[in-house]
């Protein structure tokens, strides 16, 4: 019998926007660190554009240190496009510096919701396939 329908790409897409929201959340808290920083520009993930882009990447061929080896494929883990943000138009005292304290903090809050509203998908799709394993009863 084959589980192939029940462990669809959902979940592995899941993961990799909780893995996304993780690396932006660690960009946004760099960018309030530094906000105070000469001549530092944000840094931007746009997880939504990772997300759409999961299928298109291509896959990598793993190198082969012997002709015995059997040929493997493996998929990016790790190919993010993280964004500079450069635009000036929103700094306040210091001109050389891309942070908007404002924008960083809404942009984390967005982050959280979303990093939570994930999580609690996956949950729901795993006690779904518990409750189907277990036939319904509780």
């Amino acid at each position: 019998m084959e589980l192939k329908g029940v462990f669809t790409d959902t979940l592995q897409r899941l993961e990799k926007n909780l893995d996304l929201r993780s690396r932006k959340h660690d960009l946004i808290v760099s960018n309030i660190a530094n906000k105070d920083t000469p001549g530092y520009k944000a840094f931007d993930l746009i997880v939504e554009e990772e997300i759409k882009g999961l299928s298109n990447k291509e896959n990598l061929e793993l190198a082969r240190t012997h002709p015995m080896h059997t040929k493997a494929k493996r998929v990016r883990q790790n190919d993010y496009q993280i964004s500079t943000i450069t635009n000036n138009s929103y700094t306040t005292g210091n001109k050389e510096n891309s942070v908007d304290l404002d924008r960083e903090m809404g942009k984390l809050a967005e982050n959280n919701l979303m990093f939570n509203v994930t999580s609690q998908i996956i949950s729901k799709k795993i006690i779904g396939l518990k409750n189907a394993i277990q036939g319904g009863k509780k």
